[in-house]
Formats: C-alpha cells, sequence, structure tokens
C-alpha cells in the first residue's frame, strides 16, 4: 500500500472517529439528559401527588374530628342517639365529601347511629372492624386502611376520632366515610396521566392497591414478591426514579413517595418506549447528521491529502524497494552500497534530502542489527537447548541422589532395632518351649502326688485362666511376629537395594534383581490396580549405573500404571538375545496416541494435569539409556495398551566408571 494512501486512509479513519465519535458523545449526553428529564417530571409529579394525598387526608381526619368532639358526652351517656343522627344529617349536607356518612359506634362496637339512616343496621355488632380495633386501643383517632364495604361492595375509606368522657372513660368512636373511586380528590389520582399512557397509583406497605386507574385493581393485592423489584423496593423503604418492569411485564420509569401520616406509597410511572419516543425519532436524525458531517469532512481532506501527498511518491517508492541484504550474502557491505544509491536522487532534494539521509544512516544501522542480532540468535538457541537438556537432567539426578540417601538412612535405622526384635522374638520362642513343657512335667507330677481335691482346685482354675489356649496362641502369636519381622527385614533390603547408594558408581549388576528392588519400592502405588506378571530370564551381570537403571524402570512402571484407568495388567519381561540384555515392560491401558508418540522423550513434554507431572521422567530416562549405549523404544496402540523395550549390551564398550 502507498505511503498516500495510508496518509489519506488515516486522515479519513481520523475525522470519521473524530466526527462520529463528537456526536455519539453528545448524542449519549443528550440521551442522559433526556432520560434525567423524564425522572425529574414523574418524580415530581410523584412529589405533588403525595403533598396533595396527606394534605387532603389531613383536612379530611381534622374535619371529622371536628365533627366527633362537638357530641357532648351526656347524649351518648343517656343513649340520645336520635339527637346524634340529627347531628349528623347537619354536618352532612355541610360537607358532602363524606358521602358515605357518618356513624357512631359505642365502646362495644355497636352501631348506634349513623346518617344517611340505615335502621337495619343499628345494633349490629362492628367491634371486628379494624378500624374500631386499633381507635379504642390506641385511643386516639386514624386513617383506616380502605376496605369493600359489605353493604354497598364500593371501596372506602374511613377517618375515626375516640371519644371519652370528662374521666377519660371511653364512651365509643365517631367514624366519617368517603368512597375512593367517586371522591373528586382521588379520583383525580386515578384518572390523571402522566404523557399519552403513564399514570399514577397507590398502594400501602401491605401490598394493598388502594387507587389505581384500572378499577379491578383496586383493594386487590395483585402484586406478588418479587414479580416488581422496585416495588418490593418502595415497601421496603425506597423512594426516587428507577427502572422496573412491571408485575405485567412493561418496562417502565417509575417515581416513589411515601405519604405523610400514612403508611401509603404514591408511584407514578410512564412506559419507558413511550417516554423515549421522541428521542429515538431525534436520535435517527442526529446520526443522519453525524454521518454527512464526516463523509463531507473526509472528502474535502482527502483532496487536499491528495494534492499535498504527490512528492512522497518518489521517496515511497525507493524505500519500498530497499532490501536487507541476506545472512549468507559474502560481500555485505557491496550489498549496502548497492541499495543506498538508490536514495542519492533524493539527497539533494529541498524537501525530502534530510529525510533522505537519515534514511539512508538508519537502513545502515539496520542491516548491521539484523546480522548481528541473527547470529547472536543462532548462539542463544544452541546454548539454550544445551542447557535445557542438562538442567533436566541434573535435577533428575540430584531429586534421585537425595532419595537414595534417605532410603539409605531409612533402611540403616530400621535394620539395627530389627535385628535386636527378631532375635528377642527368636530367644522368646524357646523360652516359650521350655516354659511349656516345665508346666506340663509339673502338670503329671501333681496329678501323682497332689491330694484329690488340690487337684480339681487346680484343674478349675487353669480352665478358668484358659491357660491351655494362652500357650497354643502365645506360640502363634511369636510365629506371627517373626514373619512380621522378617517382612520388615526384606523391605528394608528392597528399599537399600533400590538406593544403591554403594553402588551408585560404575559397578555389575543384575537386571533381574534391579527390577525386583524397584517393583517392590513401587508396588504401594501399584497394587491396588495391577495384577503384575514377571517373566525373568537367565541373563548375566552387566557393568552399568544400578541406581540410574532403577530410576529408568521406576519412571516406566508408574507410567504404565498411570495408564490403566481402573485395574489392568503389568508384564514385566527380560531374556538374552545375540549380545543384548532385553527388557520389556507392557501394560493393557489407554495406550498413547499416534500423533504424539514422537514427543514422548522430548523434555518436558507430559500429558498430564497442571501440577502432575514435569514431562522429565521419560527424557531422562531416554538420556541414561544411551549413556548405557542401548536403545528404548516403544510401541502402543491407542485402547489396546504400550510396551517399552530397552536393550542394553553385555559389554559396556565405550562406558567408564568415571
Amino acid at each position: 500500500m502507498k505511503l498516500r494512501t495510508k496518509v489519506m486512509m488515516i486522515l479519513v479513519l481520523s475525522v470519521v472517529v473524530v466526527m462520529g465519535g463528537s456526536g455519539l458523545f453528545f448524542l449519549e449526553q443528550y440521551k442522559a439528559a433526556f432520560r434525567n428529564s423524564v425522572y425529574e417530571s414523574i418524580n415530581s409529579i410523584a412529589e405533588n401527588t403525595a403533598q396533595s394525598l396527606a394534605d387532603y387526608l389531613r383536612i379530611q381526619h381534622d374535619v371529622a374530628k371536628h365533627i366527633g368532639i362537638m357530641i357532648p358526652p351526656e347524649v351518648i351517656k343517656h343513649h340520645q342517639f336520635t339527637w346524634i343522627e340529627e347531628y349528623f344529617s347537619k354536618y352532612f349536607k355541610d360537607f358532602d365529601q363524606f358521602t358515605n356518612g357518618f356513624f357512631f359506634l359505642d365502646k362495644n362496637g355497636i352501631l348506634q347511629a349513623d346518617y344517611p339512616v340505615h335502621p337495619e343496621l343499628h345494633g349490629k355488632d362492628f367491634s371486628f372492624r379494624p378500624y374500631f380495633q386499633e381507635t379504642m386501643e390506641t385511643q386516639q383517632g386514624i386513617i383506616d386502611q380502605p376496605y369493600r364495604s359489605t353493604r354497598t361492595d364500593e371501596g372506602v375509606l374511613t377517618f375515626t376520632v375516640y371519644l371519652k368522657d370528662e374521666n377519660d372513660e371511653p364512651l365509643g368512636m365517631v367514624g366519617a366515610s368517603v368512597p375512593l373511586e367517586a371522591n373528586d380528590i382521588l379520583g383525580k389520582i386515578r384518572t390523571n396521566r402522566v404523557g399519552k399512557t403513564g399514570y399514577s397509583y397507590v398502594f400501602d406497605k401491605t401490598r394493598l392497591m388502594v387507587l389505581h386507574p384500572n378499577a379491578e385493581r383496586i383493594l386487590t393485592r395483585d402484586v406478588p414478591v418479587g414479580a416488581n423489584k422496585m416495588f418490593d423496593a418502595a415497601i421496603d423503604g425506597f423512594a426516587g426514579t428507577a427502572e422496573t418492569v412491571t408485575s405485567k411485564g412493561i418496562k417502565m420509569f417509575v417515581a416513589f413517595q411515601p405519604v405523610l401520616m400514612t403508611d401509603w406509597i404514591v408511584a407514578t410511572q410512564v412506559p419507558i418506549a413511550d417516554a423515549l419516543a421522541p428521542l429515538w425519532a431525534n436520535q435517527q436524525l442526529f446520526i443522519l447528521f453525524i454521518c454527512l458531517g464526516s463523509a463531507s469532512s473526509a472528502l474535502v481532506g482527502s483532496y487536499f491529502v491528495h494534492r499535498s501527498m504527490r512528492d512522497l511518491e518518489t521517496l515511497e517508492s525507493i524505500t519500498a524497494n530497499l532490501s536487507i541484504p541476506e545472512k549468507t550474502t559474502k560481500n555485505i557491505e557491496e550489498a549496502l552500497v548497492a541499495e543506498t544509491e538508490k536514495l542519492e536522487i533524493l539527497s539533494k532534494h529541498v524537501e525530502f534530502g534530510p529525510l533522505s539521509r537519515i534514511i539512508n544512516e538508519l537502513y545502515h544501522r539496520l542491516v548491521g542489527s539484523f546480522v548481528e542480532l541473527q547470529e547472536i540468535t543462532g548462539k542463544l538457541n544452541d546454548a539454550y537447548q544445551l542447557l535445557k537438556s542438562s538442567q533436566s537432567q541434573i535435577l533428575q539426578q540430584e531429586k534421585m541422589a537425595s532419595v537414595g540417601q534417605l532410603a539409605a538412612g531409612i533402611a540403616h535405622e530400621i535394620n539395627n532395632p530389627m535385628g535386636f526384635i527378631n532375635s528377642n522374638l527368636s530367644a522368646m520362642k524357646r523360652y516359650q518351649g521350655k516354659f511349656s513343657k516345665y508346666i506340663h512335667q509339673l502338670e503329671d507330677y501333681l496329678d501323682l502326688v497332689a491330694p484329690y481335691e488340690v487337684l480339681n482346685q487346680q484343674k478349675g482354675l487353669k480352665k478358668d485362666q484358659k491357660i491351655d489356649y494362652m500357650f497354643e496362641d502365645i506360640e502363634d502369636l511369636i510365629d506371627e511376629s517373626i514373619e512380621g519381622a522378617a517382612r520388615v527385614i526384606k523391605i528394608v533390603q528392597d528399599l537399600k537395594s533400590f538406593s544403591r547408594l554403594d553402588q551408585s558408581d560404575f559397578a555389575k549388576a543384575d537386571i533381574n534383581k534391579c527390577l525386583e528392588s524397584t517393583i517392590a519400592i513401587a508396588w504401594n502405588e501399584i497394587k491396588y490396580k495391577v495384577t503384575l506378571v514377571k517373566e525373568y530370564g537367565e541373563v548375566p551381570m552387566i557393568d552399568c549405573y544400578p541406581q540410574h537403571l532403577n530410576q529408568v524402570f521406576l519412571n516406566i512402571l508408574l507410567n504404565a500404571a498411570q495408564a490403566i484407568p481402573d485395574t489392568g495388567n503389568i508384564k514385566v519381561k527380560t531374556w538374552t538375545e545375540q549380545d543384548k540384555i532385553n527388557i520389556s515392560i507392557s501394560d493393557n491401558g489407554i495406550g498413547i496416541p499416534e500423533d504424539i508418540k514422537e514427543r514422548i522423550f522430548e523434555p518436558f513434554f507430559t500429558t498430564k494435569d497442571v501440577g502432575k507431572g514435569t514431562g522429565l521422567g521419560m527424557s531422562i530416562s531416554y538420556e541414561i539409556i544411551k549413556k548405557h549405549k542401548g536403545r528404548i523404544t516403544l510401541d502402543s496402540l491407542e485402547g489396546v495398551g504400550t510396551t517399552f523395550r530397552l536393550e542394553l549390551p553385555l559389554k559396556s564398550e565405550g562406558m567408564t566408571n568415571a
């Protein structure tokens, strides 16, 4: 791609990014401002509605208090309930907002007077009503939770006034009721619209819907817990604006404000789609202007860049044809001169002469650094491969040396006490035999000389104490202990044989015994899942590094056991063929995939999970067999199993004990 084209592309992209980014930034700011204006609007409506509702409830409650406290206590005490009804009728005309009328309940909750008058209800017990119970318990008037009248089946809101005499004895209560749906103030809250489709509604903290545009939802609890998260949050005390999804699944902007003196909450909400509809329309027009402005700016900029960049075409063409000499080039200086001569035609150019000379100098430095870097890279790569191989061997050898030293130490520490134990058990067995013989002779003597009563007493005691059983059991216990001690001594010998600190140098060794000691060490890891088959042939002793070969056998045995998922077989076989000792270790595990067989002996290659393998085991094994002038190969079929075959020469030609 030409330099001029690149510059033009960069210019166009820059203009588009700057213009587009700026436009999108201002668009997002506009969106945020628009959204905030919606929040402020609905929050203001919710606050005003809550304030208006609080003022209305306070005024109506004050009116109800005024009506109630003007009833003389003597009228109630003398049961002049007709006077109370006439009194109610006067205020019913003056305060027509209480369209559901007034009523008086005595201290027992019995309806004694009401207006409009309903004679059929006089004497009826209304003590079950919550407003009566709360008023009498708190001894003060309340604004009751709305309920549905059993007489009219309409929603009713009741204001109560507590009545008492001059001795603070309760006389009863006065109630004043207004309908929820017909009242002008409450009705306006239900019918007012926010925008085209928004509205306000009122609910209390028991989830009761007090006011709602849909009359069927009034005095219902149709918003279950979890159906509207912000509805739940408002009940828990949240006040303000938010986005929510209603119980009907509609996304809304919503504002919540509490109503003073009550547990009511005003919610004002508007569908997000309707609220942001003007924004979407303006957004499309705004994006169109951004695109047109970006395109116009890019075209104008491209025109001027095209005119300004003509003189760069020559420089671009020459520098594009400069090449770096290959590493195999015999005379790099001549190659550099030939390449830099291409820049001479520009060296005297008024505008690009200095740039041409700088390019020339940088070109010389680049080529020199490139050649030097190639040489250093080659040397570092060779050194790294050598270091990697040596390090892996040293680490593994050091680790095995430490294990061997530890094993030999443990074997030495165990051998001494086990010698005492074995010797003492043997002596104990001899003593037990002599003691048993003595007891039998003593019994025979007692049978001859002891009185009959003493003899019976002695036999009873012997039977109670189970002396005969104890003598038999002691003999078995000593035999089992001697056998266990022999097993411990055998394990210690195998451990010492495996460590072979006394044979860590070049020495003659029996391969079959090396395998046996290695199997003994590995047996605890493999015995629960593996059936081991051993086919040892007659093989001569060879000069080798026994400890190193034990390490190879251990690596292969453990890998074979790990390749068996549940249970399986491992077969170890040795034989002599021509001038070589052959060892094969086979398993019927999962096998090795074809695509990784060639990598098995690579350093640090492993198929195990992270932290479960270093990838050094088989690499070290390969190097050990190679050091013995031998050969290690594998034959594996995925899903069938794997066989490792080792060949060791009978004669140690080329090997030393150095």
